[in-house]
Order: C-alpha cells, then sequence, then structure tokens
C-alpha cells in the first residue's frame, strides 16, 4: 500500500503520522512530503500592489534556503520518527499546501493520505479553512486525520 504522510515536522504532524500510520500497517511504501511556503521576504512590501520595500537578491537568496533547509528538517524527522523498515521516499514541494497534497496524492497513486489536524475550533476553520479539511474535500483517495493526542 502506497501512503503519503503530509507533515510540517511539528511535534503534533510527526506524532500523527506515527499514528496514522500504526493504523495502516499494510502500508509497506510510505511518501514523507512536506510543502515549503515562500518565505515572507519574497514578496513583502508587494501587499499593496505599489513597488518599495523589496529585498535585494542575496536577501531573497538566503531566505529559500533557510527555507528549503526546514523543509528539509522537517522530512527528515518525520522519516526518522517512522523509520520502521518500510520504504520511505522523501520529498518536498513548494507551493499551496492543500493543493500540492492533493497533486502529490493523485501523481504519485496514493492509496491513502495521513495527515495531522492542528485542533484548530470550529469557528476558526470556518474563517480560515485548513489544509486538513481541504485534503479530506479533494484527494483521489481515503484521508486520515490524525487528531492530537492521537
Amino acid at each position: 500500500m502506497r501512503v503519503l504522510v503530509a507533515t510540517d515536522g511539528s511535534d503534533d504532524a510527526t506524532e500523527a503520522a506515527v499514528a496514522g500510520l500504526r493504523l495502516l500497517d499494510a502500508a509497506d511504501h510510505v511518501v514523507v512530503m512536506t510543502v515549503l511556503h515562500t518565505p515572507t521576504v519574497v514578496s513583502s512590501g508587494m501587499e499593496s500592489g505599489f513597488a518599495g520595500g523589496m529585498a535585494t537578491p542575496e536577501v531573497v537568496d538566503a531566505a529559500w534556503e533557510g527555507a528549503r533547509e526546514e523543509a528539509d528538517r522537517s522530512v527528515e524527522r518525520t522519516a526518522a520518527a517512522i523509520g520502521d523498515g518500510r520504504s520511505i521516499e522523501r520529498r518536498i514541494e513548494t507551493g499551496e499546501p492543500g493543493l500540492a497534497i492533493v497533486a502529490a496524492a493523485e501523481e504519485l497513486g496514493a492509496e491513502a493520505v495521513v495527515i495531522g489536524s492542528r485542533g484548530r475550533g470550529a469557528i476558526r476553520r470556518a474563517l480560515l479553512g485548513s489544509v486538513s479539511s481541504y485534503v479530506v474535500r479533494h484527494a483521489p483517495c481515503p484521508v486520515l486525520v490524525v487528531g492530537r493526542d492521537a
């Protein structure tokens, strides 16, 4: 069984990955994925539509490098926590997390997606949405959302 594990590398996400794979005992090929966010410095000053406050190319490059390093740590931390003899592939995507996770699940032919829930309340979720809610509604396969204290 091919399973896509979406993580941000946090303690909650890592615990969700471990708990989810415990339930999906048939998972023999696991893809651990995180989504790299555009560093704030890259888009800073663009909110108003007017030029200004633009970062130098060196600052932008350093911000992207820091984001890539953090993404690498997130994937490695989760893979190490899972590391129980299963085949583990590591993957880093850039973009909107929900869209990227669904696209990866489609591309990989995932039979399930495991994702953590940040435990937002119903009102915050209704106003802000959530990555796990988006993935549940749009993934091409079953999605196991693992809550806190799983």
